[in-house]
């Protein structure tokens, strides 16, 4: 089996979604020669990959809290009319929500870590992962048939679910404590042609059927794509009749950069194991039923979608929750409502602890106090077995709860950049990553633009 190259990366970046892109960025703007690998053709992740949209949020009351490379991906994106930029959440859910075009994001971000000297590898797995003496070495990949193996010194996995970790042997959890159920699965779609001019009308004349927005009336003006949350007794009516099949007690859509494009929100995969390869495919098949059946069922007894169309679903289903790196630090729900500020923080998050419930329909909020946020440790994203090994986004060690918050896609893309910048600096210094200089480590993150607290 042969090497891809005879070049040996100072850092490998598994995983090519927002905290993957973000990390290889970071890292190669520090000086380090990366690889970034991604078993799709493009990246983004779940963003480009799932339909999943709009990004949020990136703020805590009026105090922007995700900045950095997340940000300038989107003020790139909206230098050339790919994304308004971040606008009021007219949902009235959380503060700000942030649309795009998800075919922008995709060159925008391959620009940024071309720009960057990162070496991209698409339509890439990794099948195994050498450890010896406590350390990482080498991973096993595939491509086109090819096995080739890959040499690091530093290793991010950003895989979302956590697949080199477990194939290094290092350990994880996965689900809620009690019984190892993760959120449910959604495969989101896109429609085309809905006059969300009803919606918004609506939104004025009987704002009791938008129950976020009931105590903010009026903030759907503020707002230049539209963001709703509602039509709970059409939902329910619709389940009584067989109409709907699954639990789903609310539709959930948002327009995109794209005037009257939608994205919807609103499938409901239960009890598949996202990290299992006969349920994960089922999950997919039965996601794509629930897309269908929610098409039908919106253009008949939804105002303003009569003359919609379908233009495509995921392409992948999206996965909210799977496996957790245990970590030298375990985020808990306590550490989001204390709003702490860890020591060793690289980044931060405002939103709020959103867990869809993997047993039906209901979905439990716990909000942080108006304009709270906390922070992300380092710590969280590294492990004392094989110590060049971190995690990058949803992946890192936290408490169920403390996930169905920090894993949205700003909070991601952060901890990416948190994650790349702490590799760029123990390599520069020649120090392990738990005993960092954390005041270099936040001049760093703070030099190019991150927040940290």
């Amino acid at each position: 089996m042969q090497s891809i190259t005879h070049t040996h990366y100072d850092l490998v970046v598994v995983g090519g979604g927002i905290a993957g892109s973000m990390a290889a960025v970071a890292a190669g703007r520090e000086g380090l020669r990366v690889l970034l690998i991604e078993e799709e053709g493009y990246l983004g992740g779940s963003l480009t990959a799932c339909g999943t949209g709009p990004m949020m949020t990136f703020h805590a009351g009026d105090k922007q809290v995700v900045r950095g490379l997340v940000d300038e991906m989107i003020q790139r994106l909206v230098q050339k009319g790919l994304s308004v930029g971040h606008i009021i959440d007219s949902t009235g859910y959380t503060y700000t929500v942030t649309p795009f075009d998800s075919e922008g994001m995709k060159r925008e971000l391959e620009l940024m870590c071309l720009e960057a000297g990162v070496q991209l590898l698409y339509h890439t797995s990794v099948v195994e992962a050498k450890v010896i003496d406590g350390r990482l070495g080498t991973i096993t990949c595939l491509c086109a048939g090819n096995l080739f193996s890959v040499e690091g010194t530093y290793f991010i996995d950003a895989s979302g679910d956590a697949d080199l970790i477990a194939m290094a042997g290092i350990p994880f959890e996965q689900g809620r404590e009690s019984d190892g159920k993760d959120q449910p699965l959604t495969m989101n779609f896109k429609l085309v042609d809905v006059d969300l001019s009803v919606i918004r009308n609506l939104m004025d004349s009987d704002v009791e059927l938008f129950p976020f927005l009931a105590p903010k009336a009026g903030l759907q003006h503020q707002a230049s794509r539209l963001s709703f949350s509602g039509f709970q007794q059409i939902m329910g009516e619709g389940i009584q009749k067989g109409e709907i099949t699954f639990d789903r007690d609310i539709v959930l859509c948002f327009e995109t950069n794209a005037k009257n494009e939608v994205i919807v929100n609103m499938t409901r995969v239960l009890d598949k194991n996202p990290v299992k390869p006969l349920e994960l495919t089922e999950a997919e098949l039965e996601g794509r039923r629930q897309v269908w059946e929610l098409y039908g069922f919106l253009k008949t007894h939804i105002p303003g979608f009569e003359k919609a169309r379908m233009t495509y679903s995921g392409p992948r289903i999206g996965v909210r929750s799977s496996r957790r790196l245990k970590g030298a630090y375990r985020i808990t729900a306590q550490d989001l409502l204390n709003e702490t500020i860890f020591e060793d923080a690289i980044s931060a998050c405002g939103y709020p602890i959103d867990i869809h419930s993997p047993d039906g329909a209901e979905t439990d909020s716990t909000f942080l106090r108006e304009g709270g946020y906390y922070t992300i440790p380092l710590r969280s994203l590294l492990n004392e077995q094989v110590p060049n090994v971190l995690a990058a986004g949803r992946n890192i060690s936290c408490e169920f709860t403390a996930h169905a918050s920090l894993r949205v896609s700003p909070s991601a893309g952060a901890i990416g950049q948190g994650a790349g910048t702490a590799v760029a600096l123990a390599i520069q210094t020649k120090t392990d990553l738990l005993h960092l200089d954390l005041d270099a480590l936040h001049a760093t993150l703070r030099k190019a633009g991150a927040f940290v607290g």
